[in-house]
């Protein structure tokens, strides 16, 4: 087992177990928010959730760690302790590789969303000229024109050609 300093042991914990409380406060707040707007989800693929879960356990662990270190706990204990250490441990990688697993799979989603036909600015302002009027898209045009003369003449300013 790893020997730190029990007093920075004590505080890194202490820090794990209020940002993994935090995170658990947000993640289900999250999740009630999505719920409210009708969407059918579940805690386990909340990366939130899954994030004060991880630190509870990780405070959880490095307190343990500390007990065992500095003998807080009888010999008599060491038979539940010290396995108690192990699944706590074990239990915290576990949620660790689910958190990365829901990482990979969002980056695959996000890379396949990313590969469907995109809808640019000048198609969707295309779409919105062809509802206009002849007057209303010379209208446009002038807004645009001018626009485009005040930017020109801030870069020229902001160059100092002006």
């Amino acid at each position: 087992m790893i020997h730190l300093d029990p007093r920075f042991t004590a505080i890194i914990s202490v820090l794990f177990i209020v940002m993994g409380l935090f995170n658990l406060y947000v993640g289900l707040k999250r999740l009630r928010t999505l719920r409210a707007r009708g969407y059918k989800t579940t805690w386990y693929k909340q990366v939130g959730l899954l994030t004060g879960i991880e630190y509870s356990l990780l405070g959880i662990v490095l307190l343990l760690n500390l007990g065992i270190s500095t003998g807080f706990f009888p010999d008599s204990l060491a038979a539940v302790i010290v396995p108690l250490y192990t699944i706590v441990l074990v239990l915290a990688a576990a949620v660790l590789l689910l958190i990365l697993f829901q990482g990979i799979t969002a980056s695959r989603r996000r890379s396949q969303n990313a590969k469907a036909p995109i809808t640019t600015p000048q198609e969707v302002a295309g779409s919105v000229e062809k509802e206009l009027n002849p007057q209303q898209r010379a209208e446009q045009e002038r807004r645009r024109r001018d626009r485009r003369k005040k930017a020109a003449a801030a870069r020229r300013r902001q160059s100092g050609r002006a």
